[in-house]
């Protein structure tokens, strides 16, 4: 009898953390902001470019679409962010306000989007910023090369092989520990100061040599494991994304998991269907393009003109309830990435479609 019911009591508290976990499943669609406004600036235009975004009127225009979540990007590959960043100052051997923000915008939108039961997903990159050699120096993370030896500074670090022969990019080589002790303190002062008001993260540039070199960095003291668990340590509940590429097999890991510690799919993709040579295949589905097991199947494309741009939705909001009403019914979700300008304001017609897509969708509920 003791043993049933210590079964039961098991059973609950997996039921209990299963639903807490699982929070994506339940969300409907969400939202994606490229935020880059200050992607092209000098640290003084920065900083007073990311304190004119009104975070309130942002916050109202993402409610008022019924979005469940967001994610948001914290900074790319330019090398700067929105968030003060020690561990990631000190690599550098600057000051706050230079490569990071002196305002910690990222805080004041999951504040607030926590007050109205909207959850946050942070988008970071997985590899140092590429566009900056001396940042890549700077975390330590495998430089640049051409034929297998590294290059200096003088080689734009985003070259191609088709323009540099032999090149290869930091992110098309594997990390090597030193940069996942420094990555993982970076990661993970964010995750501490942020807690449970971040609900996941969203990794892009989770290459195949990566994913390759999961296995033979578990010998090191600093490997991917560790830098993730940087990445959990504010919320050990946190969903986590990793993404090589958009193309279904990668973004819908139809071949399994870019890393083990994946739980929903990265989805990046450009259309509600499977691009082929002919044009378009199947519908992307989880039905069609079944996502790993444990991993929630999810679709990631951009609502406009392309990433992060574009002033109306290239889709009727008739097509888009239809494939959301499907993917939801299926066990996916569907986030949109929408533009936003450096104040933080949605295109008035994209925002007045979202809002009735929102309110169609909602009406089914």
């Amino acid at each position: 009898m003791k043993a049933l019911l210590a079964l039961l009591a098991f059973a609950a508290v997996s039921i209990q953390a299963d639903s807490k976990e699982r929070w994506l499943t339940k969300s409907g669609y969400g939202l994606m902001f490229h935020y880059e406004a200050f992607k092209n600036h000098t640290p003084q235009s920065y900083n007073k470019t990311i304190n004119s975004f009104d975070v309130n009127e942002f916050i109202q225009s993402v409610e008022s679409t019924k979005a469940g979540y967001i994610i948001f990007v914290i900074g790319q590959h330019w090398g700067r962010y929105c968030a003060p960043n020690r561990a990631y100052e000190k690599l550098l051997g600057v000051k706050n306000g230079v490569w990071t923000s002196k305002r910690d915008l990222i805080k004041e939108i999951a504040e607030g989007l926590t007050k109205r039961d909207i959850k946050l997903i942070i988008y970071m990159t997985a590899r140092a910023p590429m566009r900056h050699y001396e940042v890549i120096k700077a975390m330590g993370d495998t430089l640049p090369s051409i034929n297998g030896k590294p290059t200096g500074p003088k080689v734009n670090p985003m070259s191609h092989p088709r323009k540099v022969k032999g090149f290869r990019r930091s992110e098309n080589q594997a990390p090597n520990p030193v940069f996942l002790k420094n990555w993982g303190e970076v990661c993970g002062e964010w995750s501490r100061r942020y807690g449970k008001l971040v609900s996941g993260w969203w990794f892009d540039g989770y290459k195949m040599e990566m994913k390759e070199a999961y296995k033979p960095l578990k010998k090191e003291k600093h490997n991917i494991d560790t830098w993730i668990d940087a990445v959990l340590s504010g919320n050990p509940d946190a969903e986590l994304a990793f993404n090589a590429g958009a193309h279904p097999i990668l973004s819908l890991c139809t071949k399994g998991k870019l890393c083990p510690r994946q739980t929903f799919t990265s989805g990046e993709n450009h259309d509600f269907r499977e691009r082929t040579k002919k044009g378009f295949g199947r519908p992307l589905t989880p039905k069609n393009f079944p996502a790993p097991e444990g991993v929630i199947w999810h679709l990631l494309l951009p609502v406009s003109k392309g990433w992060g741009s574009g002033t109306e939705m290239r889709f009727e909001v008739e097509t888009l309830k239809e494939r959301i009403d499907v993917i939801n019914a299926e066990g996916g979700v569907v986030t949109l990435d929408t533009p936003i300008s450096p104040e933080g304001e949605i295109p008035e017609k994209i925002l007045k479609d979202l809002q009735q897509l929102g309110n169609e969708l909602l009406s089914n509920k």
